[in-house]
Order: structure tokens, then sequence, then C-alpha cells
């Protein structure tokens, strides 16, 4: 009877729903920024550089989480249509420094305009205080996901990012002990 009861609930379960709600949403999200000549990870990128101001190319690929020579394929078309400048650090001429042009920072208002409009039409069932509430929730789960050491797509909430810093620290101060 166990069991029958968790096959009927199964499409109602709140990950199935989630998983496919965001599949949606993913959908038109980028397809937004896609009319807007960006991918969901550009966006990601210039909203980045907007946020934090200019980023070695290092650190933008670490807080991004991917791989320098991923990195580097959504860098080159954005500073090929000059919505990204790179440059040489000024006292470490190894590295890079990436920061958004005026040109990216108009491209990232209109792409962000077109998602604030999906997520109007995705929420339109929602009170404006149901949707800080499922706001909040998804932090938490977030949140959670990345204390426990799961790759998540979103960035932590400072305040996680400051706990998972200190353990990604004291984890490679362990590292080096075990060697």
């Amino acid at each position: 009877m166990g069991d029958e009861s968790l096959i009927g609930e199964h499409r109602s379960s709140p990950g199935l729903m989630l998983a496919l709600l965001g599949g949606e949403a993913m959908r038109r999200l980028r397809d937004a920024h896609t009319a807007h000549g960006l991918n969901p990870r550009q966006f990601e990128l210039l909203g980045l550089l907007y946020d934090r101001g200019p980023l070695g190319q290092g650190e933008l690929g670490h807080l991004m989480d991917v791989a320098a020579s991923i990195l580097v394929t959504q860098l080159n078309p954005l500073e090929a249509e000059g919505l990204i400048v790179r440059s040489r650090h000024q006292v470490d001429r190894r590295r890079h420094v990436v920061a958004l042009t005026d040109a990216g920072l108009a491209r990232l208002r209109q792409a962000s305009q077109a998602q604030h409009d999906v997520e109007d039409v995705l929420f339109a069932k929602l009170s404006a205080d149901q949707r800080e509430q499922l706001r909040q929730v998804l932090t938490l789960v977030r949140d959670h996901l990345i204390n426990g050491d799961e790759h998540c797509a979103t960035p932590a909430s400072p305040d996680e990012q400051h706990h998972l810093a200190s353990r990604t620290a004291i984890r490679r101060q362990s590292d080096r002990r075990v060697r």
C-alpha cells in the first residue's frame, strides 16, 4: 500500500513539479535572452560584471563555476560585439581583467527587461507577497544545496558564500596536510 501512495503522488511531488516548471521557465528565459543576442550564461556574466565591476578572468570563471575554456567561449563573442573589454591586469600582466562596456550595459538592461516580462507572465497568478515567499523558499533550498556541496547553478546568498568560502579554505588546508 505504501508503494501505491508513492506512485499516486509522483505527479504532484515538489521535486518533479519544480523540475518541469524549471524546464518551462528556462525555455522562456532562454528565448528572452536569445532575442537580445545573449545566452543565459552570457546574461549571467554581464550581470556579474554589472554587480561587481571589472573582474579577473579567473575570478569570473570561479564565480560562474565554469572551466576557463568554457568561459572563453562565452567571452569571445561578447568582446567581438563590444559588450565587454578584456585588458591586462596592471600589476600581474599574466592576468586578464574583464569589464562591462556601455554597450554591454545597454544590452543587459534590454535583456533584463525581457526577463522581467517573462517572470511577470510566469508568476501572473501570484500576489507580490506570494512571489516574495516563493523567492525566499527557493533561496532556502538553493542555499541548502550549496551548503551540502552539491552543484547548484545559482550563486549562494552572501552569508552562504562566506560559509562556502570558509569551508573551501578549510578543505584545501586539510588536503595539503594529507599530501
